[in-house]
């Protein structure tokens, strides 16, 4: 009985742990990483030059589809955690061919990334400072934390928030929603160029703006401002169309 049970426990630590590494592939000469995903992905850094792409519980496979293959629009599952991944010169593209289950994915905090969101999936990023671009293309929320390379940000019924450990100041940043808010948070003493506009909304900050000034005369406009920070810097632009903008001191 002793040694049935030591088989058991043995099975179920061999189980977890196969379900924890999940499924991985060497990063070794790409230059970007392609997600896109009908559901919520979650990207996080780490210190190993690997794609690691974790397998949900949620995600097991039932009995009568044992012995049978994933296949989604992108392409067939070549993981055994329900993803399509295939390289494409020194960019990889990673594809989610489950419609209704997210994924939690890690890569190298340096790693140029790029996340696709198709359907209803929210975007949650955090921890890079590789240059980051991230679009939820019908009814996602982008969330951005701890970043510190160039974010382009597009989002259409969702809202963005971004945090910056540090900004950058070789590539501009562009942030976009159409029905949401648009939510950034920056150190104080970053130098930038900044342009926020909102068609049906309001603009909210505690940064000490120099207006631009025409024949002496400093524009008050409310839907759209133009100014610079700390002597200006970095090109920020900031959009929504029916949201509120708010650009916070970190």
């Amino acid at each position: 009985m002793k040694h049935v049970t030591i088989l058991l426990i043995a099975f179920a630590f061999s189980t977890i742990t196969t379900a924890q590494k999940g499924y991985t592939k060497s990063l070794s000469g790409i230059e970007w990483v392609k997600i896109e995903s009908k559901s919520d992905i979650t990207l996080k850094s780490y210190s190993t030059n690997e794609l690691l792409i974790k397998g949900s519980r949620s995600s097991k496979t039932s009995e009568k589809a044992k012995g049978l293959r994933l296949v989604g629009e992108g392409g067939n599952d070549n993981t055994d955690v329900g993803f399509y991944v295939v390289q494409d010169g020194n960019t990889l593209i990673v594809k989610n061919l489950r419609k209704s289950e997210g994924a939690e994915i890690f890569l190298p905090k340096n790693q140029n990334v790029s996340v696709v969101s198709t359907w209803a999936g929210d975007i949650e990023i955090d921890g890079f400072s590789g240059e980051i671009e991230a679009d939820a293309q019908l009814n996602g929320s982008i969330e951005i934390t701890d970043v510190n390379g160039p974010v382009t940000a597009n989002a259409l019924n969702g809202e963005v928030t971004v945090t910056f450990g540090t900004v950058k100041q070789d590539s501009p940043i562009s942030i976009y929603t159409t029905n949401g808010e648009v939510d950034v948070t920056m150190p104080s003493s970053t130098p930038a160029d900044l342009a926020l506009s909102t068609r049906n909304g309001d603009i909210y900050t505690n940064f000490e703006f120099k207006r631009e000034e025409k024949d002496g005369l400093k524009s008050i406009s409310g839907r759209k401002v133009k100014a610079t920070i700390n002597n200006g810097g970095v090109n920020i632009s900031l959009k929504s169309t029916n949201g509120n903008i708010y650009l916070r001191k970190q």
